[in-house]
């Protein structure tokens, strides 16, 4: 099977995934692409980044027609996300492959936890000037995964929105995948004025998320989402798992092999 049928694949699942629980699909996209694509730990990621746009286009756009995105909130943080997506995304470069590794596992791990135990009770929530305020906080933090990781950090922003701002799911959702997209831009860009960017793996992977995107918002809408959600969380565990070196079912290495 060719790269760009692997990446088109690729893209479907991850631009589904993604959509559907309002992450961006990168947790799917960057173990897909180093593990089957056989692409670099580094390529990976900046490639994932611009899958990440095209998800929150074609997911917050299918979000937006159900009602389910706080434009106004999606700005404050966005405008913040896109200025840390920025200065992150020009030092990624200088970051080991291996901490990108770790980073990626930890965020994985934590992102499965989130959707096994189903963070769906919204509370009261900031309100007022703060309620801006706390989303622009919210936007740097998730810039600097964006531009680092190459991912949507999603996985952040979905629970806090949830838990901090009051939003209900549907709506966190929707809105998450509307603050990745500048971002994700913006991140994308400096890499791609960098030499970064290998466009034979961008044109299927593209192609295959925004198919992928557009039937996981349709989805997320009006299907149950608690069985996909243990689903989902429990592959994110190992994957995550992996990435922080866990070894699952391998025989321990013998005297004199190295470890």
């Amino acid at each position: 099977m060719s790269t760009s049928v692997r990446t088109l694949f690729i893209g479907i699942i991850g631009g589904f995934f993604g959509s559907l629980v309002g992450l961006g699909g990168a947790v799917v996209i960057i173990p897909l692409l180093t593990g089957w694509a056989r692409v670099t730990q580094h390529k990976a990621h900046v490639t994932s980044l611009v899958a990440v746009v095209f998800t929150g286009i074609v997911g917050a756009i299918s979000y937006a027609r159900g009602g389910a995105v706080d434009l106004p909130l999606a700005l404050a943080v966005a405008a913040a996300a896109t200025v840390s997506a920025i200065v992150s995304a020009t030092f990624s470069e200088k970051v080991p492959a291996l901490v990108l590794r770790r980073i990626f596992g930890g965020l994985i791990v934590i992102t499965s936890l989130v959707l096994l135990f189903g963070i769906d009770f919204p509370g009261s929530g900031i309100h007022g000037t703060a309620r801006y305020a706390a989303g622009i906080g919210l936007g740097l933090m998730s810039g600097v995964l964006t531009g680092l990781l190459g991912i949507g950090g999603g996985a952040f922003v979905v629970p806090i929105l949830v838990l901090g701002f009051g939003l209900d799911q549907h709506l966190a959702q929707g809105t998450s995948l509307a603050v990745m997209i500048p971002a994700g831009i913006a991140g994308t860009l400096v890499h791609w004025r960098a030499g970064r960017l290998d466009f034979s793996l961008i044109w299927g992977l593209v192609a295959g998320v925004v198919i992928g995107a557009f039937m996981g918002g349709q989805f997320a809408l009006v299907l149950p989402e608690r069985p996909l959600q243990i689903i989902f969380g429990v592959i994110l565990i190992w994957m995550g798992l992996r990435y922080l070196g866990v070894k699952f079912g391998e025989p321990p290495a013998k005297t004199g092999e190295s470890t």
